[in-house]
């Protein structure tokens, strides 16, 4: 402990009156913070290497084992695609179209702007509904269990494809 408070009171501070001098700045050695590379958006950056939004909602059911099934619509209530584990029925595809009609004007309501996801939670699980983009609807069928945020970082891997936005 002697040995470093002798070595403290030799050494330069402001506390002993001791101010070293500042080199001089020279702007030719100052270089600006750069800031690292943005990462990719899942929805515009990254290629989905699947091309029909059919075999993205298999992918989707296979994916989550706590997902049963997922439907794609238009908003008009046109069936688009459906996982395999999904009964064919047109009436789906009208009920979605319907729900977020709906869901839209309650958003506003609630002092929202825009409708990101309708979660319905009834005794079998969950259906959780996504508009994409102006003219399609996907809903997913899940048990109550499913990691929500996992889901929709998988619904995200697809949005591209699903929203019919994909050249």
């Amino acid at each position: 402990m002697q040995q470093v408070k002798a070595v403290l009171e030799r050494a330069p501070s402001f506390m002993n009156g001791f101010v070293p001098p500042r080199p001089p700045a020279s702007r030719a050695d100052w270089t600006a913070p750069t800031r690292p590379a943005p990462l990719p958006s899942p929805t515009t950056d990254v290629p989905d290497p699947i091309d029909d939004p059919a075999v993205a909602l298999d992918d989707l059911t296979v994916a989550n084992t706590e997902v049963t099934g997922a439907v794609l619509a238009t908003v008009d209530g046109f069936t688009i695609a459906r996982s395999t584990s999904m009964a064919d029925e047109p009436s789906h595809a009208a009920m979605l179209a319907a729900a977020v009609g709906i869901a839209h004007p309650l958003v506003g309501m609630g002092g929202g702007t825009s409708l990101r996801r309708l979660v319905i939670e009834h005794d079998a699980g969950l259906m959780i509904v996504w508009p994409l983009g102006a003219d399609r609807v996907l809903a997913v069928l899940a048990s109550g269990r499913v990691d929500q945020r996992a889901l929709h970082a998988a619904v995200q891997r697809h949005a591209r494809l699903l929203s019919g936005t994909m050249s």
